[in-house]
C-alpha cells in the first residue's frame, strides 16, 4: 500500500523531497499545501506516513499530528534549530540537509511501521465498517458502493476515522429500528 504524502509549505521543497523519494522508488501519493489538506488525505487513505516541514501555512507539525489523532506517521524534516520547536515525542525526526538514502530509510521505516499497525487495527475496524455498510444498505436505496461511498464523505466532513463514523451509523441505525 502507498499512503506517502508530502507537505511543506514551499512548492520547491516538495518538489525536492518528491524527486529524491521517487529515486529512492518510494511514490508519493499525494503533495498537499496545507495542514487541512494533508488531514483530508489521511482520513481518505485510511492512513500513511506524512513527510512535512515543522511549520505549514495553517498549522504546525504538532497541531497536525494532533489533528490526526495518531492515523498517521509524520516525519518533520527541517534544519535542526527548527525541529527543536516540534514538542510532540511521536513526532519523527530528520535533520536537514540529508540525502535521499537517510531520507528513504526514514520513510522506508515509517512506512512499514504503518503496515503493521494497520493490520493491528484494520480486522475490528473493517468489521465494524462492513456492518455499517450493511445496515445503510438493507435500511435504505443504498449499494455497497454508496454506502461506502457515504461513510468516507461523512469521515472527512466529520474528520473522524471512518471505523468511528460505522460505529455512530450502526448506532443510530440500530436506534431507529
Amino acid at each position: 500500500m502507498n499512503h506517502l504524502i508530502v507537505a511543506f509549505e514551499t512548492e520547491a521543497a516538495c518538489h525536492r523531497v518528491c524527486e529524491l523519494l521517487a529515486a529512492s522508488a518510494l511514490p508519493v501519493r499525494s503533495v498537499c499545501k496545507s495542514g487541512a489538506e494533508v488531514i483530508r488525505a489521511v482520513r481518505y487513505m485510511g492512513g500513511g506516513v506524512v513527510v512535512c516541514g515543522v511549520k505549514l501555512p495553517d498549522m504546525t507539525a504538532d497541531q497536525l499530528y494532533d489533528d490526526l489523532e495518531g492515523d498517521a506517521y509524520i516525519l518533520a524534516a527541517a534544519k535542526p534549530e527548527a525541529l527543536d520547536l516540534c514538542e510532540n515525542p511521536h513526532i519523527f525526526r530528520l535533520p536537514l540537509p540529508t540525502n535521499r538514502y537517510a531520507l528513504a530509510a526514514a520513510v522506508q521505516m515509517l512506512m512499514q511501521l504503518d503496515a503493521m499497525g494497520a493490520s493491528s487495527h484494520s480486522q475490528s475496524e473493517q468489521e465494524t465498517i462492513e456492518k455499517a455498510k450493511i445496515l445503510l444498505e438493507t435500511n435504505g436505496p443504498m449499494t455497497e458502493e454508496e454506502a461506502h461511498r457515504y461513510l468516507q464523505k461523512r469521515s472527512m466532513t466529520t474528520r473522524k476515522k471512518m471505523a468511528d463514523v460505522a460505529a455512530q451509523v450502526i448506532q443510530e441505525q440500530m436506534k431507529g429500528l
